[in-house]
């Protein structure tokens, strides 16, 4: 499959790519490898591999990622979801720059939400972050 990817052009390469991960999956649920979760579960970590900005970012993930699929291959369902769950209570304890690392999500703060998602420029931005808990939340002009 490698040399066919490397001899294929490069709009045919994801597309085929994609259809043998599928046949690949398929044959290994077939012969009992994995169970159709496991599979399932490894679909969801690829497109999200795709999706990670940074390459350290995608270290952390793919070790996340190997105690999920660990967790889901022993315990099927269940280890799938105590899994996730110890994961999003261990990234909800942990402190970044004495800030909660999953901020705003927790602490829940919807408006700074908001600018995360619809973010203006930044020299267009008029006042600082909430986390920054500053004593004149206004920027200083040019």
């Amino acid at each position: 499959m490698r040399m066919a990817a490397v001899h294929t052009p490069t709009p045919l390469v994801t597309a085929m790519g994609l259809v043998a991960a599928i046949l690949v999956g398929e044959i290994a649920v077939k012969a009992g490898l994995f169970v159709n979760e496991v599979i399932l579960y490894l679909y969801a970590a690829a497109i999200g591999t795709f999706a990670t900005p940074s390459y350290e970012l995608s270290l952390a993930n793919r070790l996340a990622r190997l105690g999920l699929l660990l967790a889901a291959a022993i315990f099927k369902v269940p280890g799938l979801i105590i899994g996730s769950t110890s994961l999003i209570v261990f990234l909800a304890l942990q402190r970044a720059y004495n800030a909660p690392y999953l901020w705003p999500f927790i602490p829940f703060n919807a408006k700074a939400i908001i600018e995360i998602m619809l973010r203006r420029p930044f020299l267009t931005m008029k006042t600082r972050p909430s986390l920054t808990r500053t004593l004149d939340s206004s920027r200083q002009p040019k």
